[in-house]
């Protein structure tokens, strides 16, 4: 029997359909991951919010700025995610965890940041951003039988929250001091 194709295409979209993947499928060269989060990224930062919130920057500074903080800050959800999931030995540590994440993120995040690009009210995306939660918290579940969706979720969204105020202060530093180069 052949082994299914290992990319993070093919894992991506399963995963948007709730289906559970064990972490074999995510053994797919890591770049594959590090270049969606630049897609993530570059879609993010064309948010038009950003650009009225800073409008003497130019889009490419802004997009570079999120694009930086994509990249920065996705090892630290990774690194906390880890030892959440490590806590009282749910999790043994094996497992292309990075991969993972990545590949859950990949279609509800390019889909809500997309939107969001293209002048959908960030409020109305809301629910695509939350059901991205879902996502990563159900193939987390999936990949790790010693785990709940419950406790996934409620790793996840820890993990978020703590990305979410660390990318605010990073991204505000980071355009403060862009701005002062072209105020």
């Amino acid at each position: 029997m052949s082994q299914p194709p290992r990319n993070l295409l093919t894992a991506a979209f399963p995963l948007f359909l709730l289906r559970e993947l064990p972490f074999e499928r995510f053994a797919f060269p890591r770049w594959q991951s590090w270049l969606a989060l630049v897609l993530i990224g570059l879609l993010v930062g064309l948010d038009p919010g950003y650009r009225a919130g800073a409008p003497q920057l130019p889009l490419a500074a802004v997009m570079g700025a999120n694009v930086l903080l994509v990249l920065l800050l996705t090892p630290l959800v990774v690194t906390l995610l880890r030892v959440w999931l490590k806590r009282g030995g749910r999790w043994d540590g094996q497992g292309e965890l990075f991969n993972l994440l990545v590949a859950s993120w990949l279609l509800p995040d390019v889909l809500g940041a997309g939107l969001t690009a293209l002048g959908v009210p960030a409020l109305l995306t809301v629910p695509l951003w939350l059901y991205s939660v879902w996502v990563t918290g159900n193939a987390l579940a999936g990949a790790i039988p010693r785990v709940s969706l419950a406790y996934t979720v409620a790793g996840v969204l820890l993990s978020v929250v703590v990305s979410l105020l660390l990318y605010g202060l990073g991204l505000g530093l980071i355009l403060a001091a862009v701005g002062g180069m072209y105020g």
